[in-house]
């Protein structure tokens, strides 16, 4: 029997709000927050993205790009997470586009001129740099290891156990996510379509180990569900 690693979709349990090593300032500090309402876009496929680098301050933020007129998931980012750090190596994707994935999430962005600046003063920040890069590309591999190894079913029940970990709050013996993410943007990320997402939250509701509304997930028994994970 496989298990699929669960913990190499996550970031470092502690990485920090805002991005700074010990001892010296977070470039974010002083930047302005700007809340943006869910589907809000902070920059769109054909523009150029190259002017800044973008912390989460909260909710969700997700990268697509489109192909044949298919949206397809780059990568998703939560609050302490840096994005379109890939500009500071000199690579600007003008196919992709940001989107806040929840209601009042929350960014700050500086100029990329400001934040190479700020690199220089205090070289530790580009380990945070390379620790953004590393675990984004350890998630892409992930969510192409289950594409290739496990059914539609199984990659939504996978979903559901790295997104609790990685988003959600443990209250007692269950764990919370809220806002939830539509069933849309559960498929986008699971690699299937919103109809089998919705088919595999209700089996999951009747046999009382999820409840959800447009709100909230909850997941009632994360131990059952692991053991949902696991394939031939």
């Amino acid at each position: 029997m496989i298990a699929m690693n669960l913990q190499r979709e996550g970031f470092p349990a502690h990485f920090p709000k805002a991005p700074g090593p010990s001892g010296g300032a977070s470039p974010f500090e002083a930047l302005p927050e700007i809340t943006l309402k869910k589907g809000q876009v902070i920059f769109r496929e054909g523009s150029s993205s190259s002017q800044y680098i973008y912390l989460v301050t909260r909710g969700l933020v997700m990268i697509s790009s489109f192909h044949d007129g298919k949206e397809v998931l780059e990568d998703y980012y939560q609050e302490g997470e840096l994005f379109n750090i890939e500009i500071l190596f000199g690579q600007n994707r003008r196919e992709l586009t940001a989107e806040a994935m929840t209601q009042l999430s929350a960014i700050k962005k500086i100029p990329l001129s400001n934040f190479r600046w700020a690199i220089k003063t205090n070289p530790g920040l580009l380990e945070e740099v390379m620790s953004n890069l590393s675990c984004s590309l350890s998630r892409t591999q992930e969510r192409l290891r289950r594409f290739a190894l496990l059914s539609s079913t199984e990659r939504v029940v996978n979903f559901l156990i790295s997104h609790v970990q990685r988003s959600g709050k443990r209250v007692g013996l269950e764990w919370v996510v809220k806002p939830a993410l539509t069933h849309q943007k559960m498929g986008l990320i699971a690699g299937t379509g919103r109809q089998t997402v919705t088919t595999v939250l209700n089996k999951l509701r009747r046999a009382g180990i999820v409840h959800f509304n447009r709100n909230y997930l909850i997941v009632r028994d994360l131990e059952a569900l692991k053991k949902m994970s696991a394939f031939e």
